[in-house]
């Protein structure tokens, strides 16, 4: 009803993503595909305090139509900025690999990243502001410029960030190699949020030996 009217709502989405010991009734996997399936629908995704609020007042003040603020339960890691206004931000600067996230999990891509440094891989990382609509002009240019793409993601692995960019890419003549990392396509079970990442390969050493295998070095 609010998006039939385009009507200027903040719909603010607690505990986006993986929540732990909240059970896996309470986690927030789904969400990302369906407000994405909504006309007039904005997507915001936070990954600090900073950035929470920032998004926020700009949802209230400055956004028309309905918008949609998810983030996650618990506090930040070691991401601690803002990105503005922006769809997207570039967090490091690479040659050899795309890296792309949103929320907190941006956090396990960072210390991916600096794992992969001491290895010789230089990894150029993009955080998501804007989920949707999915504005990916900046993705493609580092993809065109890399040839390899991975996303990591705690939703869902039907109507993934993951899927919408590599059919992009696709569209667009861009022959990048495309890795997903996701929560997979049945229900996540009860655990600590450490945990579940971990077994997930969505904690910075899963991500890390993801690239390698992808890279063709590991």
């Amino acid at each position: 009803d609010v998006a039939i009217q385009d009507l200027p709502v903040v719909m603010c989405l607690d505990r986006g993503g993986l929540v732990g010991e909240d059970g896996e009734t309470h986690h927030g996997l789904f969400d990302v595909a369906y407000l994405d399936s909504v006309p007039h629908m904005t997507v915001l995704a936070p990954s600090s305090f900073a950035e929470l609020e920032t998004m926020l007042e700009h949802a209230l003040f400055h956004m028309d139509g309905p918008v949609a603020v998810r983030y996650p339960r618990g506090g930040e890691g070691r991401y601690t900025g803002t990105g503005g206004d922006s769809v997207s931000t570039v967090l490091r600067r690479g040659e050899d690999i795309t890296m792309v996230s949103y929320g907190t999990e941006i956090n396990a891509i960072l210390e991916s990243a600096e794992m992969l440094e001491k290895q010789g891989i230089q990894a150029e990382i993009i955080k998501l502001n804007q989920l949707s609509p999915l504005i990916t002009n900046q993705i493609e240019r580092s993809a065109q410029k890399t040839g390899v793409l991975l996303v990591a993601e705690e939703c869902a692995e039907q109507g993934c960030i993951g899927y919408r960019l590599a059919a992009r890419l696709e569209m667009a003549g861009i022959p990048a190699k495309v890795e997903l990392i996701n929560c997979g396509t049945d229900f996540v079970p009860h655990g600590s949020a450490e945990l579940l990442r971990k077994s997930l390969s969505l904690d910075g050493a899963g991500i890390s030996r993801k690239v390698m295998r992808v890279l063709g070095r590991g």
